[in-house]
């Protein structure tokens, strides 16, 4: 899809200080601020756009800085053909059609060339303007910016100068992989051909880089080198073997457990509203900063109207902490993972979950292994494929998988464990017994 070979051209020529959108409906403009966070249990990398900017931080009005705006790539054309029959990391199947057990037969690629354009601020220029200005409390107060956070802002971003048309032919048969490379949302489903074309709007925002900013006595430091995606929490995620990840599950198990002791009733309750907060990434964000603020005080900021009803079930102020703290892993797992899984997690049916959660069980215990009866999800082409194989790698797979995975900010060890956990966690949330 254009989406993933842009973004591997963006790795190839765009070094480390760009970072891909995930998601092209956001726009993202120059000067935006972008709040870098990392998780309180794993240490990943959040980019969170802020609906604020630079100037706006030192109410600087009418501003209009330098920029320049030219080429970064012209005339970009793809056209890919995969087919092939093997395993995972085929000679013939490239990273995004990485096959298990399977065949695939596909062809995409662009009807005409595109210039991808980069469009940056004069940084020199911007210095000149605004460092060493005052900052506006109240603004920055509006961030809710934690301890270990980091402020930057957009000083270039990429785009393509028109609008995109791709067309895309395949015919598969069997269960590809290749969805836990494509940001796990386009699981490829089995015996099935299809013809598909769309359209990327021009001006459409697929990376972007950031200068990181610092406030010293509500004065504003600009710093001079641009931000790189592995300058803040990449030297804490090492490598996992599996039997590093079982051991890590196991010993947070224990920590999920006290949800299992909440009532019933609220059980519910609480499930039926994180489902509907998982539909918003912002919101389940907001969410789980509200909770880790909790767990170190009261909580000191505006909440929207379906975190403060998640708080008051909750009932925070006669929960025990081992609850609340269980609640809060959950909700970080879930953070953790991207976008597009934690609704389908959330209201994924019981025997579903229960298929998931068995499948965690048979990981901590050695090997997981796909049963032969499965819920629908979970067959071949189900939504929820991808995350039953997932569970079910080894040692092998999961180093194959790692070789040629294109989030670092997310490594497929974080992931399989984040993932066993917000099943295990969801799991313990379900009625004791069907009604």
């Amino acid at each position: 899809m254009f989406a993933a070979e842009a973004k591997k051209l963006i790795d190839k020529v765009g070094d480390k200080e760009l970072i891909y959108n995930e998601s092209l409906i956001k726009k993202v403009d120059l000067l935006t601020l972008v709040k870098v966070s990392r998780g309180k249990f794993w240490p990943v990398q959040k980019y969170k756009i802020m609906q604020l900017s630079l100037p706006e931080l030192m109410e600087v009005e009418d501003f209009n800085p330098e920029c320049t705006d030219e080429p970064f790539v012209s005339n970009f054309m793809t056209s890919t053909k995969t087919s092939g029959r093997g395993g995972l990391g085929g000679k013939d199947i490239g990273v995004y059609e990485a096959e298990v057990n399977a065949g695939a037969d596909s062809m995409d690629g662009l009807v005409q060339p595109v210039n991808m354009m980069s469009k940056k601020v004069d940084l020199k220029a911007l210095r000149s303007a605004l460092s060493d200005g005052t900052i506006k409390t109240d603004k920055v107060n509006q961030l809710a910016l934690k301890t270990k956070d980091k402020l930057a802002f957009v000083h270039q971003t990429i785009y393509n100068s028109s609008p995109v048309t791709l067309i895309r032919k395949c015919t598969r048969d069997g269960s590809l992989l290749a969805s836990c490379i494509k940001i796990l949302s386009l699981f490829a489903k089995g015996h099935r051909k299809e013809k598909t074309s769309f359209t990327v709007p021009e001006k459409s925002t697929f990376a972007y880089g950031l200068v990181e900013i610092k406030i010293e006595d509500e004065k504003l430091k600009i710093l001079c080198e641009p931000w790189t995606r592995d300058g803040l929490f990449g030297d804490d995620i090492e490598s996992a073997v599996l039997q590093q990840i079982k051991e890590a599950l196991k010993m947070k198990d224990a920590f999920l457990q006290p949800l299992a002791d909440l009532p019933e009733s609220t059980r519910h309750d609480l499930l039926k509203k994180l489902s509907e907060l998982a539909e918003d990434g912002d919101t389940l964000s907001l969410l789980e900063q509200t909770l880790d603020q909790c767990s170190n005080g009261a909580f000191e900021g505006t909440l929207s109207q379906a975190v403060s009803s998640f708080m008051d079930l909750l009932d925070i102020s006669n929960t025990s902490s081992a609850v609340k703290d269980a609640v809060h892993l959950l909700v970080s797992a879930l953070d953790t993972l991207p976008d597009e899984v934690p609704p389908l997690l959330t209201c994924c049916s019981p025997d579903t979950l229960r298929v998931l959660n068995q499948l965690v069980d048979g990981l901590k215990d050695g090997q997981a292994t796909l049963p032969e009866s499965l819920p629908v999800p979970l067959q071949e082409g189900g939504e929820l494929r991808w995350a039953a194989e997932f569970i079910c790698l080894n040692d092998q797979k999961l180093k194959e998988l790692s070789d040629g995975w294109d989030r670092p900010e997310l490594p497929p060890e974080v992931l399989l464990e984040v993932l066993c956990l917000a099943v295990q966690g969801l799991s313990l949330m379900q009625p004791t017994a069907n009604p």
